[in-house]
This record gives C-alpha cells, structure tokens and sequence, in this order.
C-alpha cells in the first residue's frame, strides 16, 4: 500500500520517451493513476516571422505530442487494469480563436482536436477525457507577453482582467469530479468571456 502524501518527478517532457517512462515509474512506484492533468505547456510570444524550427518543435514537442502519449499511456494502463480514469487537457483559447504566437495557438487546436476525438474513442471504456480552454492567466508565462498585447487582449475580455489559476484549477477539478461524469470530449471556456 502506497502512503498518502506529495510525490513529485521532474521530467524533461519534449523529450520523446518521457511520457512512457514517466508512466512506468509512477505506476511501478505509486500504481496505476487514475487522474492526469496534462498542464504542461510552452509559450514565448513569438510572432509568425521570429518562430524559428527549434521553438516549433518544442512547442509541439511540450504541447502536443506529451498530452497525447501521457493520454495513451494512461488509457492503455487503465484499460488492462479494469479501472477509469479522468484525463483533463489545458488546452486554450488561442486553440479556438488564434494566437499572434502561431505555433502555440495550433498546438493548443491540436491539442483540443485531441481531446474531443480521445473522448469519444474511449469513454464507453469508462474512461473520461476532457479539456479547459483558458483565456490569460495571470502566472508567469503570461509575462512574457509584451505589454501592448496585454492591453488588446483586456480590451477584448469582457470581465477586463486575467483569469486567476485558482479559477482554471477549479475547472479542472470539476471535470475530474463525479459531477462531470455525463462530460467527453468537452472543452470548457475560462476566458471571462473571450471570443
């Protein structure tokens, strides 16, 4: 019997066999999980004309190909076991509406077409696969966004403000929950009314 407490593993996820060893290890030293936020992300605020190859491939690296084999690890061990899981992707809402960072925005749409397509595929295995799709949280990848940016984007959100990451995580907790449980495939909005 696994003791309750925090584990943590720091991991290099552009690398492109962490997800499987990451997933080894947590299950040979923790079990099988049962819940998987893929939260991990990379953005820089790059334009289309500074994205060079090395940031598009770690932006797809990071954003898209890690959730995808996180996803297919963890629905792979859960079905053999018999169990569900909950898997929720934090996608974005430049996946839907676009980004000036072009490479972050598509991996983002990538990332929600995922989701929606996971979900179906696997939720008659009792296996429940979800998105949040948020606005600018105020954290520290949002600094990094030049300040005439920040200025657009709260012009366009009609709260006028950043989103907090209590307010995101609160999300991502209720589609973990069991009040969620008639949810696949869903990508619930934390914009502040962002479109």
């Amino acid at each position: 019997m696994v003791s309750a407490g925090v584990h943590s593993y720091v991991v290099d996820l552009a690398t492109p066999d962490t997800p499987t060893l990451l997933m080894t290890r947590v299950c040979s030293e923790l079990g099988v999980p049962q819940i998987l936020v893929n939260s991990a992300g990379v953005y820089l605020a790059h334009s289309l004309l500074e994205t060079e190859i090395t940031y598009l491939d770690e932006v797809y690296a990071v954003n898209v190909r890690a959730p995808i084999l996180l996803t297919r690890e963890m629905v792979a061990r859960n079905i053999h076991a018999g169990s569900a899981a909950r898997i929720v992707n934090v996608a974005s809402v430049s996946g839907q509406i676009g980004s000036p960072d072009a490479a972050y925005g598509a991996s983002k749409g990538a990332l929600i077409a995922f989701t929606r397509g996971a979900g179906r595929a696997f939720a008659s295995s009792g296996i429940r696969i979800n998105a949040v799709a948020p606005g600018i949280v105020d954290t520290d990848m949002a600094r990094v966004i030049p300040e005439d940016r920040i200025s657009s984007y709260l012009s366009d959100i009609p709260l006028h403000r950043l989103a907090s990451p209590e307010e995101v995580s609160a999300a991502v907790a209720f589609l973990l929950s069991e009040q969620a449980s008639y949810l696949v495939g869903t990508v619930v909005d934390v914009n502040g009314g962002m479109s």
